[in-house]
């Protein structure tokens, strides 16, 4: 079929029969979006409700107990104290959560630094995260 035979072909299409076509079709797409919607709605609920039901029949938590004081450290000017003062009061606290007793032994600096910044690995880490 060749561009003339198409052409005259369209020539002969009525206004009211363009106008059922195009009716129809959206129609047919705003219903089904419709249809959809209500699907996913009525799967939120059934999974909110399922979900809560889980959660009642789970058994209460226990709360964490304070992390236990630690024996006094002595604190200098210097940053790297407290930098070690914090990262065994981390530890001591996830100790403590396990019902474990874990201790640091060193600490050492990373020598291997990267070459992008805090907030770009973390840019790229939210971005590259999967669904």
């Amino acid at each position: 079929m060749d561009l003339t035979a198409l052409y005259s072909m369209a020539e002969k299409l009525e206004i009211s029969y363009v106008t059922a076509v195009v009716i129809t079709g959206l129609s047919v797409v705003f219903l089904g979006l419709v249809i959809l919607i209500l699907f996913v709605w009525a799967f939120g609920k059934i999974f909110t409700a399922k979900n809560k039901s889980v959660s009642k029949d789970a058994p209460e938590q226990k709360t964490a107990a304070p992390a236990p004081v630690a024996a006094p450290v002595t604190v200098s000017d210097d940053s790297e104290d407290e930098i070690i003062a914090v990262i065994s009061a981390a530890v001591a606290a996830m100790g403590n959560a396990d019902g474990k007793n874990y201790r640091v032994k060193s600490v050492k600096a990373v020598k291997n630094r990267p070459s992008r910044s805090a907030w770009s690995l973390a840019g790229i880490q939210n971005d590259t995260m999967p669904f």
